[in-house]
């Protein structure tokens, strides 16, 4: 069998879009599901995955049951196949305007980070990349990294604990910090060192059960032995800022989410006695996704608004 190092490319027909159709059956395990999402007809994918194992040499998938799998010899051949199409991606755009490039960004974002940054950072893309379709989709974060890992979507711009998940990976991450908030006209307002329990034992406003802030909240309450009361749970960073506005309630809040609202006065980050509650915003891509030009450009932006913070 011919290694990848040694394999001569002069006088084959290999084409782009053999590659694409190759990395698309590998992200989804199936024929099938790689012609419906290429909107090909699927003896297409068949014949070109065909001839790319034809003038590679050898066979690049194993077809057990409805999943087809890479062999030794494809598993070998997948990161080349990915750099020639970042390489090709690269040497097209070469003196190509950026606003000529056609296309489409799918993007799974975070309800608070979609106000928080990836509004502000879009006019910017747009400007440059007018011919760039962007389709966001709103989750939770198990919800956008299935997406993800589905292929519905190009990057994932979430906040939680390190994804260590060994089919993505990750280009961007900025350490975060979770805080206890309430309007400015609440009791424990202005005040130093808030004891937790005393924290606590307040009526509080949650975020969505499958959401970080709402599970590391019970996390921190079951170790201090404490039940804790929420009458209210809201999926939305907004509504939970206007609700604690009555001045009864509290909340526990991505301190980026709540930012502009504490500069303008209308939230008071807490004072709680606790150590800083720490995750991550990340920005995620399958790792047989090959990051296209303005794929990059985006990540360049966030990068250039909030800048990396790993540690």
């Amino acid at each position: 069998m011919k290694t990848i190092e040694k394999y001569d490319w002069k006088g084959n027909r290999m084409d782009i879009q053999s590659i694409e159709t190759f990395l698309q059956v590998v992200s989804l395990e199936n024929f099938t599901r790689a012609a419906e999402e290429l909107n090909f007809a699927q003896s297409t994918v068949t014949a070109q995955i065909q001839r790319l194992e034809q003038e590679l040499g050898y066979p690049l998938f194993e077809r057990i049951g409805r999943k087809s799998y890479l062999t030794a010899a494809g598993r070998e051949f997948l990161p080349h196949a990915i750099e020639i199409l970042q390489l090709m991606q690269r040497v097209t755009a070469l003196g190509q305007d950026p606003q000529q490039i056609h296309g489409t960004l799918r993007l799974g974002v975070l309800e608070s980070l979609l106000f928080s940054v990836t509004l502000k950072v879009l006019p910017a893309f747009c400007e440059q990349y007018p011919n760039i379709n962007v389709e966001i989709k709103l989750g939770q974060a198990y919800e956008i990294l299935l997406l993800l890992k589905q292929n519905k979507i190009d990057l994932a711009y979430i906040s939680y604990d390190l994804i260590g998940d060994p089919a993505l990976s990750c280009c961007y991450r900025r350490k975060e910090e979770m805080v206890f908030t309430a309007s400015y006209q609440h009791a424990l307002a202005g005040r130093r060192a808030i004891p937790l329990g005393e924290a606590l034992s307040m009526p509080f406003i949650v975020t969505e059960p499958s959401g970080r802030c709402y599970e590391r909240l019970h996390e921190i309450a079951a170790s201090h032995n404490v039940a804790l009361y929420h009458a209210i749970g809201v999926d939305n960073i907004r509504a939970i800022i206007e609700l604690l506005q009555d001045g009864r309630s509290i909340s526990f809040l991505p301190r980026y989410s709540v930012a502009e609202y504490s500069q303008n006065q209308k939230i008071s980050v807490l004072d709680v006695d606790i150590p800083p509650q720490i995750y991550y915003s990340q920005i995620v891509y399958h790792k047989n996704k090959w990051l296209s030009t303005y794929m990059e450009y985006f990540i360049g932006l966030v990068r250039q608004m909030s800048p990396d913070m790993p540690d």
